[in-house]
């Protein structure tokens, strides 16, 4: 029962190496990285509590057709904006403020996390106003997430990053009971190790250019 109880403490312990979360402060925006869908219902709360003016969603192309599910209070339509372009593409950034929404495509490439931050980077380059970011995914993505914001998003940018907190919670206490838990969770340490051999080439040389799967780059 010791030996039991003994591997559960290091199974959490190692959970918690991935999903360090931040308190959670108030900043000029949210950002919810794409993926699960529990990110961007938290992501919705977090606005309607008042913690930021504006909210920031990735949304990857399968996750377009649940988008209309989140019950913004806009007219806005994602499926029909997608319609117009390749499968492979639909990968998009979506700007959620007072009653408005906006989006715009990001290249997306071989490193999914990697590309968003780096098209975010590029997004805080063309809104200098916004200083405080409050980044916000699921618990075991958040050590990737910090390591690629380290690399690639301005430095006089302030950073808080913020897990889905009873997503966490549950995986926290489960997820090596749980297959498809301990999936996400075993991948996730194969991924960190990957790209912290990418943000070494990173930090080595100038940034490279997302590269789509049949061998385009992205713009």
């Amino acid at each position: 029962m010791t030996y039991v109880f003994e591997s559960s403490g290091l199974l959490k312990k190692a959970y918690d190496w991935l999903a360090a979360s931040d308190p959670l402060q108030r900043s000029d925006m949210i950002l919810v990285l794409a993926g699960r869908e529990c990110r961007k219902r938290f992501g919705l709360k977090l606005l309607q509590d008042g913690w930021a003016p504006t909210l920031l969603l990735s949304v990857g192309r399968f996750e377009i057709r649940r988008f209309s599910k989140l019950g913004l209070s806009t007219s806005f339509d994602l499926v029909a904006m997608a319609a117009a372009t390749e499968p492979r593409y639909r990968h998009y950034f979506v700007k959620i403020g007072s009653e408005t929404a906006q989006a715009r495509r990001i290249a997306i490439g071989r490193f999914g996390t990697f590309s968003e931050i780096l098209a975010f980077s590029d997004w805080l380059q063309e809104h200098s106003r916004v200083r405080s970011v409050t980044v916000v995914s699921s618990g075991f993505h958040l050590k990737r997430v910090r390591m690629c914001c380290r690399r690639l998003v301005p430095q006089d940018t302030k950073l808080n990053f913020v897990a889905v907190p009873e997503e966490s919670l549950y995986l926290r206490e489960h997820w090596w009971r749980d297959p498809h838990a301990r999936k996400l969770v075993i991948s996730e340490f194969f991924k960190t190790g990957v790209y912290r051999l990418l943000s070494r080439k990173v930090m080595a040389g100038s940034r490279p250019i997302p590269v789509f799967a049949d061998g385009t780059e992205g713009t």
